[in-house]
């Protein structure tokens, strides 16, 4: 009898990254989404695409053993819903929804718990990956677990948190349309995980890799990767690129990114005694894979939810307080905050301001301590974001802002007058 897998979400990370894993692993995978007609083409089809691509040509792999339940489906007279039974009678359970979907499959996740651990279950405690890009996501989960299950059932879960290192992109509308189960991903096939939050015996699956201690796996994720790939995104739009391809491309933006994640290797470095020169060439691999064109990656996909990334704990703000925790000064980070501070007040003026002129150089400290938290506007970091928003409005391109880093960087100035000041004029700007 084969090995069962469950994957919540059938979009670009749980068909273009862990299904390949599950296949790949021996699996029959099923996945559970809300969109009827992915459900109905995974179950006509059992099987799908996969394209690996790079700049040197495409693969094209086939996932078989597939197949599909709605997570929308109508529980039955006893309660229990499809989705409920595949969470029960899986060997291991995987969520790919996206963070801020998480709290939508709670219901079907403890239904399926309940009935795997009830009377008539296997009793076989769940393990549940974690494919999301939050920093604590198990402690979220268990947070929403918690009033729906007993002690002694939360206890039977393992909340595993992994790396997601697999870039992905959405479709483009032509290939959705044409092809709707097609997904394309870089070559990239690691998935680290947390070998400490299993309950029983870890599974043995081909490039799924159990690591203790995690947490450096996963800040090396959010604090490098993620952040240096957001802000690519925030200055790409803001140069007019559609692609991250062509942002990193940008001799400029380059700069800035490759500063930026050089200053959270430093931190990653000091805080967890590993090697700088590994993180370094970590660093200059994530660079190539961005340049990535065949994966026409979008900076809009990739800058998206800006509320989220400048959170106090995610990819910006999370990185900006390791190195200052470190003793360092998150020049570059912080210009990369600022491009998404200025997108996010750009796009969101009517909404939160009501009226169609504003301010934004007058607002910006009140919206940055909405989003980072206090602590973080006021701490050098949220002033280093704040000073580089006039050099933002008053140059187009990116040389000024590096120079504007470069000062700062080497003053160690904050550039402003305390969060009700006006900022300071950069003399370098």
């Amino acid at each position: 009898m084969s090995n069962k897998a469950v994957i919540i979400g059938a979009g670009n990370i749980g068909r273009g990254f862990v299904g390949q894993l599950m296949f790949e692993g021996g699996f029959d995978t099923v996945f559970i989404d809300v969109s009827a007609p992915l459900v109905d083409a995974l179950n006509t089809s059992g099987e799908y695409p996969l394209d690996i691509v790079s700049n040197r040509g495409s693969r094209r792999h086939i996932i078989k053993n597939v197949s599909a339940v709605n997570g929308n489906s109508p529980a039955d007279a006893g309660g229990v819903s499809d989705a409920m039974r595949a969470v029960a009678d899986c060997d291991i359970c995987v969520t790919s929804v996206g963070a801020k979907a998480l709290k939508n499959i709670i219901p079907n996740l403890a239904g399926g718990i309940k009935l795997r651990l009830g009377e008539g279950g296997s009793g076989k405690p769940l393990n549940l990956l974690i494919c999301e890009n939050l920093m604590h996501a198990d402690d979220y989960i268990r947070s929403l677990l918690k009033p729906e299950l007993t002690p002694d059932e939360l206890s039977m879960v393992g909340l595993v948190e992994t790396s997601v290192g697999r870039m992905v992109p959405l479709p483009d509308p032509e290939t959705a349309k044409s092809d709707p189960l097609l997904v394309r991903a870089e070559a990239y096939g690691v998935l680290p995980c947390d070998a400490d939050a299993f309950v029983g015996d870890i599974p043995k699956i081909k490039n799924i890799h159990p690591v203790s201690p995690f947490d450096f796996v996963i800040q090396t994720k959010l604090y490098i990767h993620n952040m240096g790939h957001a802000i690519c995104a925030y200055l790409g739009m803001r140069s007019g690129y559609t692609y991250i391809s062509d942002a990193i491309a940008d001799p400029e933006i380059r700069i800035i990114v490759r500063e930026a994640m050089t200053e959270s290797a430093v931190a990653l470095a000091k805080r967890f005694n590993k090697p700088f020169d590994e993180l370094i060439e970590h660093t200059n691999d994530l660079i190539r894979r961005f340049g990535n064109r065949a994966l026409r990656d979008t900076c809009a996909r990739v800058g998206a939810d800006i509320p989220r990334k400048l959170a106090a704990s995610d990819r910006l703000t999370g990185a900006a307080s390791s190195v200052l925790e470190a003793g360092g000064k998150p020049v570059f980070i912080a210009v990369g905050a600022a491009a998404a501070l200025d997108r996010y007040m750009r796009d969101s003026a009517g909404a939160i301001f009501r009226r169609a002129e504003y301010d934004p150089i007058a607002i910006a400290p009140t919206v940055l301590a909405s989003l980072a938290g206090e602590a973080a506007a006021d701490s050098p970091y949220g002033q280093y974001v704040l000073s580089f928003l006039p050099v933002l409005h008053k140059y187009s391109g990116m040389t000024h802002l590096i120079l504007a880093a470069d000062e700062m960087g080497e003053n160690g100035g904050n550039g402003r007058n305390g969060r009700n000041g006006r900022n300071v004029a950069l003399s370098g700007t």
